[in-house]
């Protein structure tokens, strides 16, 4: 699609513009439902298209557009789908986002906004994917209890955001993948988190994590679990044993006791098991690596008398 330029009465997609802003001519093509103008490094501020109510499906990403979001982008009330990834809007993102009540898709990764996000997102009841990763220069917030009646909402990406302050026990709800890594979070793991039938993707590390991980873990469906880097106690839960679907197991720079459980060391998917930096101790199971393709397994700054 990208590689040629093409008109349609009902969608557009515009490439090879060499840096330059979006010709005036696009303008008049209000019945527009899709309008796909990516990776084209296009500079100035939003585009002038808040006339074009039809559109159902915008793509802005890695563009050089600048400035803030219009207050009133809500005109675009048939939205169902906004990708503004990689540029270089800022300040605040508009109470207004809480009227696009089609929405399904909103990712805002990797620009300069440096005010708030609004509560109104909670409003959003399609809403399945939400991202704002990758916005460090965001105020310190704590995750809105809003977002916890997206009863659709599967997939939220917030890593380096700023965040502070505990994960609300009503924001799990549905999800299949949480990414909350390498922000300020200092609460505790909640207790239900680990029990998501549809989680697949959990990324807590780099934050002020404290407490014990969760004790019951029924979430079966886990692939990737990185909790590193907290301030995590207690021992590590014998039920990440149960994950037969679990590549990923990334728990090192905690503060974790006791002995490995022998059964995680039966996991044929495991790939990554990580756990140096702690205080455990015992022995070493001796199944590791023979029932699974190991890659990368550390174990070391511990207590374990088997240390490898």
């Amino acid at each position: 699609m990208h590689h040629q330029q093409y008109y349609r009465h009902r969608n557009f997609t515009l490439t090879q513009v060499d840096h330059q802003k979006i010709p005036a001519r696009f303008c008049v093509l209000k019945n527009l439902t899709v309008l796909d103008v990516s990776y084209d490094y296009i500079p100035g501020e939003f585009p002038d298209i808040l006339n074009f109510s039809n559109l159902e499906f915008l793509l802005l990403l890695q563009n050089s557009f600048v400035g803030p979001i219009p207050t009133d982008i809500d005109r675009l009330s048939r939205l169902r789908y906004l990708d503004l990834t990689e540029n270089y809007f800022s300040g605040d993102i508009p109470a207004s986002f809480g009227r696009l009540r089609e929405l399904y898709y909103l990712f805002l990764v990797q620009n300069e906004f440096n005010g708030t996000w609004p509560t109104e997102i909670g409003n959003l009841a399609n809403l399945e994917r939400l991202a704002m990763a990758y916005n460090d220069k965001f105020l310190l917030a704590s995750l809105p209890k809003e977002f916890g009646v997206l009863k659709k909402l599967k997939y939220l990406w917030m890593t380096q955001t700023n965040l502070t302050g505990e994960i609300p026990e009503t924001l799990i709800n549905n999800l299949s993948s949480l990414e909350l890594a390498l922000n300020n979070l200092s609460s505790p793991i909640p207790g239900g988190l680990l029990m998501l039938k549809n989680l697949t993707y959990l990324y807590l590390h780099n934050n002020r994590l404290s407490g014990p991980i969760p004790s019951s873990v029924e979430a079966l469906n886990l692939k990737d679990v990185d909790l590193s880097n907290n301030n995590l106690t207690g021992p590590i839960p014998e039920g990440f044993g149960k994950l037969q679907n679990l590549t990923v197991l990334s728990l090192f720079s905690n503060q974790l006791s006791g002995e490995i459980p022998a059964n995680i060391s039966f996991i044929p998917t495991l790939e990554t098991f990580k756990v140096f930096g702690n205080q455990l101790s015992g022995v070493l199971p001796p199944e590791f690596g023979l029932h699974s393709e190991l890659q990368q397994f550390e174990v070391i700054k511990n207590k374990l008398s088997r240390e490898l």
